[in-house]
C-alpha cells in the first residue's frame, strides 16, 4: 500500500500543492491561491518519497461536497483541511477507492459541478477551476 493510500484511509492529505495518485506517483500543482484564475500541473515526483521525507506534513481531508460520475465511472469529492487555506479534490472509483487527490492552497472547495467530461470545483470565495476527467492525469486507471 502506498503512503497516499495510508493517509487517505486516515482522513488526511499531504500539505503540498500536487496531484497524488494511488500508485504513489505525483505531479506538482500550481494555482493562484483562492483566486483560481489558473491551475496547472508541473513536474512529476515520487509521492511516497516526498511523504517519507516529512511524514507529519499533512492536513485533514474534510469532505464538503460529493458528486457521482455518470455510467458508474466513480465519484468526486472536494473539501478543505486543518488550515483555512487548504483545499482538495479527489476521484474515487466505483468501489470508492482513491484514484487520485489534488491538494492546493486555494481555500476550501465546497461545490462540485459535473458536465461530463468536465468537473468544476468551487471554493468558499465562489472562485472555481475546471478539469477534464478524460485527460490522462485525471482518468481513472
Amino acid at each position: 500500500m502506498t503512503r497516499i493510500l495510508d493517509l487517505w484511509q486516515s482522513g488526511e492529505v499531504p500539505v503540498h500543492s500536487g496531484l497524488f495518485r494511488a500508485d504513489g506517483s505525483g505531479r506538482d500543482a500550481d494555482s493562484d491561491d483562492s483566486y483560481l484564475t489558473y491551475f496547472t500541473l508541473g513536474e512529476p515526483f515520487d509521492a511516497d518519497a516526498l511523504l517519507d521525507d516529512d511524514p507529519e506534513w499533512t492536513t485533514s481531508a474534510d469532505v464538503y461536497a460529493e458528486a457521482e460520475l455518470p455510467d458508474g465511472a466513480g465519484h468526486l469529492l472536494s473539501g478543505g483541511g486543518s488550515h483555512g487555506s487548504d483545499g482538495f479534490f479527489a476521484r474515487l472509483d466505483a468501489d470508492r477507492n482513491l484514484v487520485w487527490v489534488v491538494h492546493l492552497f486555494c481555500n476550501e472547495l465546497v461545490r462540485i459541478d459535473v458536465d461530463w467530461p468536465r468537473a468544476t470545483f468551487t471554493n468558499n470565495c465562489d472562485n472555481s477551476l475546471t478539469i477534464d476527467l478524460t485527460a490522462p492525469d485525471f482518468q481513472a486507471d
